[in-house]
């Protein structure tokens, strides 16, 4: 007999598909539920362990973008996984179930056969369970146009080619202006070879910032293509100060990374001129630049440092692995 993993059947396949996938690496046995679950909200992370003694041990991951704890996912379950964890949000007593996982992204774990095969067996097992059908179905779609984890990898970068493109957020003032003068500052160098800037918003209000939007829209395959290729990558906390995806994908794809300070906490630090340069700002952001451009070790170095740690701290089964330690 082998253990058998029970997953909350109202999960959200597009955002945690990524654990779905470390779940898999590790256990053959694994099945969707939800009267196994209390009535947690949809798109909540849970998971059972069942061991062949019966024992049971119950784990949340919680990848939303707000530091907030679910306070009832946290009495559940035994261990609570958090991409966004800030002590300042928890009481003393929360800090021995809950543990900084890191950033993920959205890949694509199942081809179009299998994605229709559990859309449609979970729709129609979980139905009367499902609040939002749309969203619910949608997630499942979602998923498959991701690409999977193996797309990302490796590749020799350019030398002075520099691609960028992000969002413009209404409620994230310091976010879009750290990603302004990142793009200011490698227009400005001569020796950068700049591609990029931000994405139009589909309201028309791009905040000021139309200078530096960017005229096309590209498939995430082109978008992938582009960034593999790009000399050094910018990131930034986005969303409620959240780990963006952008930093896992980067860490994944192995690419020499300016970034602004975390907000909230990783599973291990990612070191100043080892994994990462860290900006404060506009002065930080040119001097970062100017090393990446005319240091071709420095880049070297951090690219493979930045895939280094992916490996051993964000891949799935890093994260699952991690998870079952702390129990």
């Amino acid at each position: 007999m082998k253990p058998k993993v029970y997953i909350y059947g109202l999960c959200d396949v597009f955002y945690d598909g990524y654990y779905i996938k470390g779940l898999n690496e590790i256990f053959e046995n694994i099945q969707f539920s939800v009267s196994k679950f209390p009535e947690f909200a949809q798109g909540t992370f849970a998971f059972i362990i069942e061991d062949d003694n019966g024992e049971v041990q119950n784990l949340i991951i919680d990848s939303k973008d707000s530091s907030q704890i679910d306070r009832k996912a946290l009495e559940w379950c035994s261990v609570y996984g958090k991409v966004n964890y800030n002590i300042e949000n928890l009481e003393t007593s929360d800090k021995a179930k809950i543990i900084a996982i890191g950033p993920s992204f959205g890949i694509q774990i199942w081809n179009l056969l299998e994605t229709v095969y559990h859309l449609v067996l979970n729709f129609s097992r979980f139905r009367d369970s499902i609040s939002h059908k749309r969203e619910f179905i949608a997630n499942y779609w979602r998923q498959y146009k991701r690409f999977a984890l193996k797309k990302y990898k490796n590749d020799l970068s350019s030398g002075n080619y520099v691609f960028f493109m992000n969002s413009i957020w209404k409620q994230e003032p310091e976010t879009n202006k750290n990603r302004a003068l990142f793009i200011e500052s490698c227009k400005d160098n001569t020796k950068v070879s700049f591609e990029g800037g931000f994405a139009a918003r589909k309201d028309g209000n791009n905040l000021g910032l139309d200078d530096l939007v960017y005229s096309e829209r590209i498939s995430l395959a082109v978008y992938l293509k582009k960034i593999k290729k790009s000399a050094f990558v910018f990131n930034t906390p986005a969303v409620l100060s959240c780990h963006g995806w952008k930093l896992a994908e980067f860490l994944a794809l192995g690419k020499a990374i300016i970034t602004t300070s975390h907000y909230n906490i990783l599973p291990a630090d990612l070191l100043d001129n080892k994994h990462v340069l860290y900006v404060n700002n506009s002065k930080d952001i040119k001097e970062a630049i100017d090393k990446l451009t005319t240091n071709v070790d420095l880049r070297r170095k951090l690219e493979l440092e930045s895939r280094e740690y992916f490996n051993k701290y964000l891949a799935p089964q890093k994260v699952i692995t991690r998870l079952l330690e702390k129990i």
